[in-house]
């Protein structure tokens, strides 16, 4: 390996340490109970920082494998490191918290979460932020184009929902619908259908253009039998026709 190339590892492994063992919420990153995080989901908050686009599950793997003291830990397809600043109570509820909060959800799964609420799996949280962008870039990782909602933290206290703090991120288990405040169910399905229906006018459109290519040819003009497009007489033939009416006796 050259220098270069060893440089560019020590550098990814520094980075990774930090935002595994002193601030993944910075990164949008909850560990599990066991300060385990996807190694899914760390590449995708890698990819979203300059100058660490280029790793791939190869560079993590370079890592684990060139790990002598041990600092990384892998377990099926999690990854933690043993040099952990962070600590995260899951038994205290938080406490002071802002009347909004935001989190982001799939464009198609608005219609059901205005009516049914947000649950989550039982092995991850509802992951919210005090910040609009944040959320949003929760978001698209999940959804080339989420859904944005506010999410009204006093109603959702007074429904029985707890909220957890993990550094500068909120935890919880669900979220009634009515706390919930999103875009119009019928405005979000009409510009679906607008996108749907653009979508499928573009491929119509692609359609027939691969087909007029696909078998181009040029067109001849027509030729018009009585006028134009008659063979015009040589002077042969018209001599010829001048003799026959002289020998045409009129008596």
């Amino acid at each position: 390996m050259s220098k270069k190339e060893l440089f560019k590892l020590d550098t990814l492994k520094k980075y990774i340490i930090y935002i595994l063992g002193k601030r993944p919420d910075e990164f949008g990153l909850v560990p599990d109970r066991y300060g385990f995080i996807k190694i899914k989901e760390l590449l995708q908050a890698l990819h979203e920082e300059k100058g660490f686009r280029f790793v791939r599950g190869s560079h993590i793997n370079e890592l684990i494998m060139s790990d002598e003291n041990g600092i990384f830990e892998i377990k099926e397809n999690k990854i933690r490191t043993t040099q952990t600043e962070w600590k995260f109570d899951f038994e205290s509820y938080a406490l002071d918290l802002p009347k909004i909060l935001y989190t982001c959800i799939r464009r198609r799964a608005l219609f059901s979460v205005m009516q049914k609420g947000i649950v989550s799996s039982s092995d991850s949280y509802i992951i919210l932020s005090s910040k609009k962008d944040m959320a949003l870039r929760l978001g698209k990782r999940k959804d080339g184009s989420p859904i944005l909602l506010e999410i009204k933290i006093y109603e959702a206290i007074n429904n029985g929902v707890h909220f957890f703090r993990f550094g500068d991120l909120y935890l919880s288990n669900w979220i009634p619908s009515d706390c919930i405040i999103g875009p119009p169910i019928d405005i979000e399905r009409s510009e679906n259908k607008k996108k749907t229906k653009k979508k499928r006018d573009n491929k119509e459109k692609d359609k027939i253009k691969d087909a007029f290519y696909a078998g181009t040819f040029l067109m001849k003009e027509p030729t018009d039998k009585k006028g134009k497009g008659k063979k015009k007489k040589s002077w042969k033939e018209e001599a010829r026709k001048s003799r026959k009416r002289k020998d045409i006796h009129i008596p």
